[in-house]
């Protein structure tokens, strides 16, 4: 009799035992940001002759970034430092004014220079400061356009263990296909047995 029971129990799906995977598309959205800081060149307190540093920065929805600039001549255009890289966030002050604030390197040098809660409006000026003063002793003045933001919505197919077989097939839109897959259904079933 002990035997005849055991032969009926059936066979239940194991947790430890992977499901099948699939490929699903994940959406992806990334917010970019451009603009422009530029300082005065030669001699401080005038703006005929200038720096200018493009930024490209990918923004988190806090506001917080990441990205790269290149230093050119304002006037010419030429390249005077290939790259610069900076970490910040975009805010608001008490005025309601968009500014940025920045930590900003160089790659090669141990420079390093902080912008902090500069309006974007490129007309205020904004004083920065550095982690060498004694060797930057003039004023670091600096003029920030509004940044430009775009954003760019991808699709990435990717393989990945569904949780069960309803979310994969809605992850796919529905359709017969879909239905017979094997995503996400347990490797062990108990359908039908009785």
């Amino acid at each position: 009799m002990a035997v005849a029971m055991l032969a009926v129990i059936p066979a239940a799906a194991s947790a430890d035992v992977p499901r099948c995977d699939a490929s699903v598309t994940t959406g992806t959205t990334i917010k970019t940001a451009t603009f422009t800081v530029t300082q005065p060149r030669n001699s401080t307190g005038q703006w005929n002759e200038t720096w200018k540093q493009d930024f490209t920065v990918v923004v988190q929805p806090d506001g917080s970034f990441t990205g790269t600039g290149v230093g050119t001549n304002g006037e010419t255009g030429e390249v005077n430092i290939p790259r610069l890289d900076i970490t910040g966030k975009f805010g608001l002050n008490a005025a309601g004014v968009n500014t940025v604030t920045y930590t900003g390197t160089t790659p090669g040098s141990d420079l390093i220079g902080y912008l902090t809660d500069a309006p974007m409006d490129n007309t205020a000026v904004t004083l920065a400061t550095t982690n060498q003063p004694s060797v930057i002793t003039w004023d670091l003045e600096f003029k920030v356009s509004a940044p430009v933001f775009t954003t760019d919505a991808t699709t990435t197919p990717t393989t990945e263990s569904v949780k069960n077989h309803g979310q994969y097939v809605k992850a796919l839109g529905s359709g017969k296909v879909a239905a017979q897959a094997c995503a996400g259904m347990p490797v062990n079933s108990t359908q039908g047995v009785k």
